[in-house]
């Protein structure tokens, strides 16, 4: 009897959303990425909001629900100061005035059919990654770099969302521009 080949099942989809920074002083921010953060090549400096995930949803699906959310939320006036060291790994701009809000805000994001994609393990503190490495020698010389490079605050308003389609080679699509309510 002949074996029948199994076809494998394309990749889920994945989606992602996040504010791209726009921030003042945002170029010292990206040269200081273009130096030290391996994904400074696919997508500019952001906070997420929802992190990668695949999902059998479709656009539509995650659209309809982050316009949902985003619609009711007023835009968020945020800045961005301390860099600090996480997981041995990374390295963050963290967020300072509007913390609290982007959190509400990613919490709400997180509900109804995003809500099975939390990852109640790690706690969510707003961020925009700036160096990555796997080197703690390297990461921890890109942190006393930042403290120069990245001294002072970062101030923008978040007024949009922007829903991605993250592919598994890295590469990162906008897919629609969702914005905050602006009544």
């Amino acid at each position: 009897m002949p074996r029948r080949l199994r076809r494998a099942r394309p990749a889920l989809p994945r989606f992602a959303v996040a504010w791209f920074a726009d921030l003042d002083g945002i170029e010292r921010i990206e040269a200081f990425r273009r130096r030290h953060d391996p994904m400074a090549a696919f997508i500019p400096a952001h906070l997420s909001l929802v992190f990668p995930f695949p999902t059998a949803l479709t656009l539509l699906q995650v659209e309809t629900h982050v316009r949902r959310v985003a619609g009711r939320w007023p835009p968020i006036p945020v800045t961005f100061r301390a860099v600090r060291l996480h997981a041995n790994e990374f390295l963050f701009l963290m967020a300072a005035r509007g913390a609290a809000s982007a959190a509400a805000l990613h919490d709400k994001l997180y509900t109804r059919s995003l809500a099975s994609y939390l990852r109640r393990d790690l706690p969510y503190e707003p961020h925009i990654t700036v160096a990555r490495n796997a080197s703690l020698e390297a990461l921890e010389a890109a942190h006393a770099e930042a403290r120069d490079a990245l001294r002072g605050e970062f101030a923008g308003v978040i007024r949009a969302l922007a829903l991605l389609a993250v592919a598994r080679d890295g590469k990162i699509e906008v897919l629609r521009e969702i914005p905050l309510d602006v009544a």
